[in-house]
């Protein structure tokens, strides 16, 4: 019954314009009918709870249905959410300030809530940290997140007044990457996400990927122009770079540097990190942490506690069986292998 309305209320808020529009990408790359995916989309959609992009992203035209049932989908990867993670918690990830607040162990950089602070205060902390970040509280995906460096003809006060205006109240010291990152991209800071499962007083890593920025914009999220892949349990990266459009780098596109091969700085540390950050609040047990490589070693960006499960399985990232994530997800969060 639940299942039932689960897939009534995704059809009620689903946009048909969008859906057919897949559809019509779909047919182009595969060849197959429009009335064929038609049919095909509502049936994965009921039976694996998939929407369309899950559809479009996975290419579930070309699986056969022993290997769909094997992929995380919109709809398993609510209830995952569900079992692990308690929304009277989500506060302490939404907001940005208050993420700093709590894990200011692992994050490690100086940080204002302009909120809170005066114009004095901020000149000092700009003339101090002559390149800063600045952040809405509560936006994602890399909305309204910019580099700003200040030099002699800034006017301080006009920014201060500009920054409040557009509430962007989160100021921080921008991180200096380690120069092996800033090698492979160095206009913007390309974070490591390292998703974790906290079950019963025990975390497990479930995915372990890099974000890398396209050269152009100052953020490294996929939804802002950047690229991920995944990378090894040694820290290196062995397959393409892969962006929103499913364009694929073995060598990025403005610094030249090969990706594929790339070897990850203090990584290690970084897989330390995610681990203990997970430890401070336990009734979000499924997490996607952010976290920076500097010179001196890792520091931690953000938390999602809603992190997004497409990149996990993208069709260039999985084994050669191009099986999903589903039964290893499953095996951690249930104990189980679920159908």
């Amino acid at each position: 019954m639940k299942k039932i309305r689960y897939y009534l209320g995704r059809i009620k808020n689903m946009s048909f314009k969008e859906f057919f529009k897949t559809i019509g990408k779909i047919h182009q790359r595969s060849g197959k009918s429009r009335i064929y995916l038609f049919f095909d989309m509502l049936y994965c959609s009921y039976k694996y709870l998939a929407g369309y992009t899950d559809y479009f992203l996975f290419y579930f035209e070309d699986l056969p249905n022993e290997k769909r049932k094997t992929y995380i989908t919109r709809g398993v990867n609510n209830g995952y959410l569900k079992t692990l993670n308690n929304p009277e918690y989500y506060h302490f990830f939404r907001n940005k300030i208050e993420f700093n607040q709590k894990f200011k162990e692992f994050v490690n950089r100086d940080f204002l809530d302009l909120r809170k602070t005066n114009l004095e205060k901020f000149t000092k902390f700009v003339k101090k940290h002559n390149v800063i970040m600045v952040k809405p509280v509560d936006q994602s995906g890399g909305a309204n997140v910019e580099k700003i460096v200040i030099d002699p003809q800034t006017n301080i006060a006009k920014l201060y007044e500009v920054l409040k205006s557009t509430k962007q109240y989160l100021v921080e010291d921008y991180v200096k990457q380690h120069k092996e990152m800033n090698r492979l991209c160095k206009a913007s800071v390309n974070t490591l996400r390292i998703v974790t499962v906290r079950k019963e007083g025990h975390t497990t890593v479930m995915l372990r990927a890099i974000r890398i920025g396209n050269g152009i914009c100052d953020v490294d999220n996929f939804h802002s122009g950047g690229m991920y892949t995944l990378f090894s349990d040694k820290g290196v990266i062995t397959k393409p770079a892969m962006d929103r459009e499913g364009k694929l780098f073995t060598v990025h596109p403005t610094s030249k540097v090969p990706i594929t091969g790339f070897q990850i700085p203090y990584y290690q540390e970084a897989i330390q990190m995610a681990l203990k950050a997970s430890e401070k609040i336990p009734q979000v047990g499924l997490v996607g942490w952010d976290i920076a490589i500097t010179d001196k070693g890792p520091v931690l960006i953000e938390g999602n506690e809603l992190p997004g499960y497409d990149i996990y399985q993208s069709k260039i990232h999985l084994s050669e069986t191009k099986e999903g994530l589903k039964p290893f997800f499953d095996e951690v969060i249930y104990g189980t292998k679920k159908d």
